[in-house]
């Protein structure tokens, strides 16, 4: 006779195989009604559940890939992840795979999943049908998506930067994508966007690169930029080493930062100190989010103090600008004279 499983009970219910396994196991998270539907269902399919020696201790921590977990904004979640599961008395496991079996090998063994960074969504649909709660740590999950989410509030960064800037007396704004295709620089230049349209007689254009130190690029695009007119005063970069690319060029060809032109990063990663002029940027709470996201998964599982019996979450974590040495108001002269060998005679403004 095949043995019955807990999402066979689940979908017979029509509940979730977390909800199924906490009223077999005696613990909260499910009203008296259901744990008493649940275990009516399971003494009628003969289901029988496996004894485990030991309580589980440790959190898995799943990557997509080494690429993504070598990212430094992943490098900070993770030591968070780290640091807070520790407090609890807990371990941390790291995993680099896309295989969403895994899931189902390791949930006999763990608390819980915390999915770090993108993920395939057949990850996200195993880690949603699991019998131990799960939490992401990304930009993007799926819209509705009935899991616990952990992020910072992209789309207010941009915002503030661009009033930031605008306040500064700045009004030919320029986006610096960097390499295209990250969610988090999308959301930013959202926000970045929409309040610069809001602002009387502000501009704004984007830049993107192949890669993100593709500084040729970024040259290219400055000089098409001022071939038509339109001399930026103030660069928001999509990462601080997007940041550092562009201040770098700039220096390059002439133009000083910030005495001519104002750039702000994003981030505040330790290069942002190392560079001169050291970088005006956005500081997100990384470690912290890591931090967030073992609490938040803890908290399922009434182990924080109060059980969590809400509905999925989305947590943001709110930045804060750091201002440094490369940003300053808005310059009253023209630099595109330095740039006349390139350009041919240009009077200044």
């Amino acid at each position: 006779m095949t043995r019955v499983t807990l999402q066979e009970i689940a979908d017979h219910l029509g509940i979730s195989k977390f909800a199924v396994s906490r009223a077999l196991t005696g613990k909260p998270g499910v009203s008296d009604d259901t744990r008493r539907i649940v275990l009516n269902a399971a003494e009628q399919f003969g289901y029988t559940a496996r004894r485990n020696r030991t309580v589980p201790q440790s959190i898995e921590v799943i990557f997509h890939d080494r690429t993504v977990a070598n990212r430094e904004l992943w490098i900070d979640v993770q030591h968070g992840i780290e640091m807070e599961a520790t407090r609890f008395g807990c371990t941390m496991a790291v995993r680099w795979t896309d295989d969403h079996h895994i899931i189902d090998r390791l949930e006999a063994s763990t608390l819980g999943f915390i999915l770090v960074g993108p993920q395939e969504p057949r990850m996200f649909d195993a880690a949603r049908d699991s019998v131990v709660p799960s939490v992401v740590v990304a930009h993007v999950v799926p819209e509705l998506y009935p899991m616990d989410q952990i992020t910072a509030t992209d789309v207010e960064a941009g915002v503030s930067v661009a009033k930031f800037l605008y306040g500064l007396g700045h009004r030919r704004l320029v986006y610096v994508h960097g390499q295209l295709g990250y969610p988090g620089r999308y959301a930013r230049l959202r926000g970045f966007s929409e309040a610069t349209a809001e602002l009387q007689g502000a501009e704004l254009r984007e830049i993107s690169f192949k890669e993100d130190y593709m500084a040729a690029d970024f040259r290219d695009a400055v000089m098409k930029m001022a071939k038509v007119g339109f001399e930026p005063t103030a660069f928001f970069c999509g990462s601080d080493g997007v940041a550092v690319t562009v201040v770098s060029e700039l220096m390059r060809m002439g133009i000083s930062v910030p005495y001519d032109v104002s750039v702000v990063g994003h981030a505040d990663y330790p290069i942002a100190t190392q560079v001169s002029p050291n970088l005006t940027t956005v500081h997100m709470p990384h470690k912290q989010m890591g931090v967030a996201a073992v609490r938040q998964l803890l908290s399922r599982l009434g182990m924080n103090g109060q059980l969590n019996d809400l509905p999925a979450q989305r947590v943001s974590l709110v930045p804060h600008l750091v201002v440094r040495q490369s940003s300053a108001e808005a310059p009253k002269h023209s630099w595109l004279r330095k740039l006349s060998a390139e350009l041919g005679h240009m009077p200044g403004r």
